[in-house]
């Protein structure tokens, strides 16, 4: 797979753009209960280990030419109505190909083609797991079309047309693969000003899921 050709599935908050009406963002910001016990997942040449909170499970999961897929919800929200994901995401015999920070760079091109408002791409300061080299970023769309409304039988009226949507992605090289890890919100409006993810507080946003271990 060549940098230009990473498929749209590459972005998982894309994948179900259907939303909820929930703004979680406090909420989210100040969970305190997390299983400090961690996932393990064997992806391909390598396993990836993470944190979830308490009340999370395994909403999804895929394996499709050379790309894995996993994505993690709060028990009470389902891949139609999600305003929190984890998604933890792996991409066979591609980290020979292209660079964590290049990787990003071509993946936010293609977000940007389903954003309809404006899309916040601030890289972060790049760290290594367990020696791989990794590139992070913060990125959301201040306007995520709402684009069930065009398949389900509902009241118009009663969701908005457009929700935001931001998470903060970290892409690692591993020995042979390449992996992606990410937590997003989804909910009502918010632009670049006022975006509950940020420089400044994306460590705790990340602390429910984090260490990251690869080996």
């Amino acid at each position: 797979m060549k940098a230009s050709q990473l498929p749209r599935r590459v972005i998982c908050s894309v994948l179900f753009c259907c939303h909820s009406l929930m703004s979680v963002y406090a909420s989210e910001m100040t969970e305190s209960s997390f299983n400090r016990l961690p996932k393990q997942l064997p992806i391909f040449s390598q396993k990836l280990s993470f944190f979830l909170p308490n009340d999370w499970k395994l909403a999804y999961t895929q394996l499709e030419d050379g790309m894995f897929s996993a994505e993690f919800l709060p028990q009470s929200e389902g891949l139609h109505n999600w305003s929190s994901m984890v998604c933890i995401q792996g991409f066979e015999g591609l980290s020979a190909n292209i660079a964590p920070e290049e990787f990003l760079d071509t993946m936010v091109d293609t977000y940007r083609e389903s954003c309809s408002g404006e899309v916040i791409y601030q890289r972060v300061d790049d760290e290594y797991i367990n020696g791989y080299q990794t590139a992070s970023a913060i990125i959301g769309c201040t306007q995520m079309p709402n684009s069930h409304l065009n398949e389900l039988q509902i009241d118009f009226y009663s969701e908005p047309p457009h929700l935001s949507e931001i998470g903060f992605y970290t892409a690692v090289s591993g020995e042979r693969d390449l992996y992606l890890i990410h937590k997003s919100l989804r909910g009502t409006e918010f632009n670049a000003i006022t975006a509950p993810i940020e420089k400044t507080n994306y460590r705790e946003f990340m602390s429910a899921v984090s260490p990251f271990n690869l080996n």
